[in-house]
């Protein structure tokens, strides 16, 4: 089957909805979920520090609109860093090699960009607070 047929598949294939599929993949992600919290020390550390955020946003009393870009900030890096794990894990099933390797570093440095963009939307939201305080 070459790559058109399968495109072709895809395309003209006939979508029917089932329940019981649908469920069975809010399972699957919570199965990941499981697997996030139980094994990945990168996620357990976002979350520590996502507690740390939410607390110093209630301490500080920040706005609505603020509240929602941190939300959509916890929800992005968290699912980068589940994406980053899940590469890893299937890159690891390989033999490794440079394109092993190129493969993890660049998820790897997707995670990065989204820690650095949370950092300095976190400093746009809090400075202003805390300058006011001091």
């Amino acid at each position: 089957m070459d790559s058109h047929e399968v495109k072709s598949k895809w395309i003209h294939r006939k979508v029917d909805y089932n329940v019981n599929n649908h469920l069975r993949s809010y399972k699957a992600a919570i199965s990941g979920l499981k697997i996030g919290f139980k094994y990945e020390l990168n996620f357990i550390i976002e979350l520590v520090l996502m507690l740390n955020v939410v607390l110093a946003g209630i301490f500080l009393g920040i706005s609505k609109l603020e509240w929602i870009i941190l939300i959509f900030c916890f929800g992005i890096t968290l699912s980068a860093e589940l994406m980053n794990t899940s590469i890893e894990a299937l890159v690891e099933l390989k033999q490794f090699n440079v394109i092993v390797k190129k493969v993890k570093d660049l998820a790897s440095a997707a995670v990065l960009i989204i820690a650095l963009m949370d950092i300095i939307v976190g400093l746009l939201i809090f400075v202003p607070y805390i300058r006011v305080i001091l």
